[in-house]
């Protein structure tokens, strides 16, 4: 019998494995539980988020507050959120470029969609676009620029 296929097959599966988990997390239990479904939606994952998320650029420029429409983020499922800028005196920040994209830095890899965000008003932002294509460990990375060209990038984490 010809064993041949034996290791590139094992090989594969455990790749495949690998990115199914929380690689280098261990077994501790995902924030919210992980399996947070809508009432009426049971086999829907993702994550359940009840207020806005805010969290200021790292260079202190801008307090940045987000929320997915609906207030949840699927797994595997196109969504949106809208994004609040605000000066640290809470004055609105209007005329900037939002960008959002989130990786999985424990798999090397990020979303497989670029989102697009459009302004709205008061210094609220759309993005729409945004796909996390699978459970786990997730970095959140909001890049606002402002006048004069200037970047500043806000950084926040969640699990699916």
């Amino acid at each position: 019998m010809d064993r041949a296929w034996i290791a590139p097959a094992a090989l594969a599966a455990g790749l495949v494995a690998g990115c199914g988990g929380d690689a280098g997390r261990g077994d501790a239990p995902r924030p919210g539980g992980g399996d947070e479904r809508p009432v009426g939606q049971p086999d829907r994952r993702g994550l359940a988020v009840d207020a806005p998320r805010t969290v200021t650029t790292r260079g202190g420029e801008y307090e940045v507050s987000w929320m997915p429409v609906g207030g949840f983020v699927p797994e595997n499922e196109p969504f949106e959120a809208t994004v609040t800028v605000r000066t640290p005196a809470g004055d609105p920040v209007t005329g900037a470029r939002v960008a959002m994209d989130c990786r999985m830095p424990d798999h090397g890899h990020g979303m497989l969609r670029v989102p697009r965000s459009e302004e709205r008003e008061g210094g609220e932002y759309v993005v729409r676009g945004l796909l996390l294509h699978m459970g786990g460990f997730w970095t959140v990375t909001i890049t606002v620029v402002g006048d004069g060209g200037v970047a500043a990038t806000a950084d926040d984490e969640v699990t699916l």
